[in-house]
């Protein structure tokens, strides 16, 4: 009966083993070794990466764009999101964080408008006010539910008259955007419209 030949321990194969413990060992190494660091800027695809483990920690979201299907999300019906995120008084809309009335007042005077927008809504809330030039600006670009008086409105925005010391001159806001100044008197009477809070 023939004995099976032992194998023999050969330099090859000493050689041979060692190589695969390396390399088997090297890839291991490296596994536990790699960081972001080691990866360049855009050599990882969608591909290489695990579906559904990036994250918000991970993603910065404010620099993703809209999704093309949904461009209009912002808006509701017409309106943008902002008209629903706050309840405004009847008879105002929601611009720039404010709630702004849709129909002018008729002209008065600077002095006399702001003591009118104080007085609307004083059991309720603080009292109104005129807007500032932004914001009736905003507002006149809400072209269906706000359009410019005749003549321009009053903003809040005042400077000292180099006509009539100790009184001041109202910028005003005219037709087409333009900007001018009117006396606090009844010369200068311009229509004009409150802002009022928010009631949430």
């Amino acid at each position: 009966m023939l004995k099976a030949p032992r194998p023999r321990l050969t330099y090859a194969n000493v050689v041979a083993t060692l190589a695969l413990f390396v390399a088997l060992g090297g890839s291991s190494y490296a596994a536990l070794k790699i960081s972001g660091r080691n990866i360049k800027a855009h050599t990882i695809t969608g591909k290489n990466i695990k579906r559904n483990s990036l994250g918000r920690r991970q993603i910065k979201e404010s620099n993703l764009s809209a999704v093309p299907r949904a461009l209009n999300a912002a808006r509701l019906g017409s309106y943008p999101a902002e008209r629903f995120l706050f309840r405004c008084p009847e008879g105002t809309i929601p611009v720039a964080g404010v709630c702004v009335e849709t129909q002018a007042h008729p002209p008065v005077a600077y002095g006399s408008a702001v003591l009118e927008c104080g007085s609307i809504d004083t059991k309720s809330a603080a009292g109104r006010r005129l807007p500032t030039h932004n914001e009736l600006m905003e507002a006149l670009t809400h072209h269906e539910e706000i359009q410019l008086s005749p003549g321009g409105e009053l903003t809040s925005e005042v400077s000292a008259s180099s006509s009539e010391p100790g009184r001041v001159d109202d910028l005003y806001i005219g037709d087409k955007g333009t900007v001018g100044l009117t006396p606090d008197t009844f010369a200068g009477a311009k229509s004009y419209r409150c802002v009022a809070p928010p009631l949430n």
